[in-house]
């Protein structure tokens, strides 16, 4: 199965979700059979976690388009990039997942682009 395939099912298994706890989202879809653990559809899936628990918390986002636009997003990005680039795909998909609901861009001068920045690369353990 190809990223671009899992990453279809992963839209459309991931909306069906009720919680607002992505960790929770997260591994519902995770423990599908066709999520690998160390796959780049996590460049998807991470992202996608935030914008459905954001989604069903009430937050203000149209959750069809901005999954839609994730998975643009996600797909951009190469697999193994964790090793090759050093920085990992599925945090990066947190950052364009936090990019979406705020409406952030490259040339945004409101603070959220420094915001994202700084909560993708703290350690929230």
């Amino acid at each position: 199965m190809t990223t671009q395939e899992k990453a279809r099912l992963i839209i459309q298994d991931i909306v069906s979700e009720k919680g607002n706890n992505p960790v929770r989202i997260f591994k519902n879809i995770a423990k599908k059979e066709y999520i690998s653990i160390h796959g780049p559809e996590h460049h998807i899936l991470d992202g996608a976690s935030i914008l459905v628990a954001f989604h069903n918390a009430g937050g203000n986002l149209d959750l069809n388009r901005s999954l839609e636009k994730l998975f643009g997003e996600g797909l951009q990005m190469p697999g193994a990039m964790c090793g090759l680039w050093g920085v990992c795909g599925a945090i990066t998909s947190v950052g364009a997942a936090l990019a979406i609901i705020d409406g952030t861009g490259p040339l945004s001068d409101d603070g959220t682009w420094g915001e994202h920045m700084s909560f993708t690369y703290r350690d929230h353990s």
